[in-house]
């Protein structure tokens, strides 16, 4: 039975993790939260918003609104699962998950954008995910988690 009161080697060699990790980490998994709440929500009222759609629209039939309803939920969900795996596997140092990360951040950031101008403006859900995203991408981008992060292929 070892006495020796001394941290393990493991957790004395390895680096505190840098502000920059924990901004993307806390931005990531809020993101993802936002996401898969919405992607929730939006399967639970499926039948509501079909209806909405197809009451509120010109010559739109059931299957075309189904067929939108879709199409908006699935990115939403999937980008929202990968964000929060990224943001589960970061605080582990997994390379991947800073690149998978910065990936769905960054389309996310193009998605809000798109949307905004396809709206015309703004709105306040928008502006959350679209700040949260750009925190995400500049934080994973910044050098310090760069350095923190192993190299994605290790060279030989």
């Amino acid at each position: 039975m070892p006495t020796d009161q001394s941290p393990t080697e493991d957790a004395a060699t390895r680096p505190p993790m840098p502000t920059s990790v924990r901004v993307a980490v806390i931005a990531m998994g809020v993101l993802a939260a936002l996401l898969l709440t919405n992607a929730a929500l939006l399967w639970y009222s499926y039948d509501e918003a079909v209806d909405r759609i197809v009451r509120d629209g010109d010559d739109v039939s059931r299957s075309e609104a189904s067929q939108f309803v879709i199409m908006s939920l699935v990115p939403y969900l999937i980008i929202g699962l990968v964000l929060a795996l990224a943001a589960w596997f970061l605080p582990r140092r997994q390379p991947w998950a800073r690149w998978m990360g910065l990936a769905a951040a960054g389309l996310l950031v193009l998605l809000s954008l798109m949307s905004a101008l396809s709206l015309g403006g703004v709105t306040i859900s928008l502006l959350l995910l679209l700040v949260l995203s750009v925190a995400s991408v500049t934080s994973l981008l910044a050098r310090t988690t760069g350095a923190w992060v192993p190299k994605l292929r290790a060279s030989a």
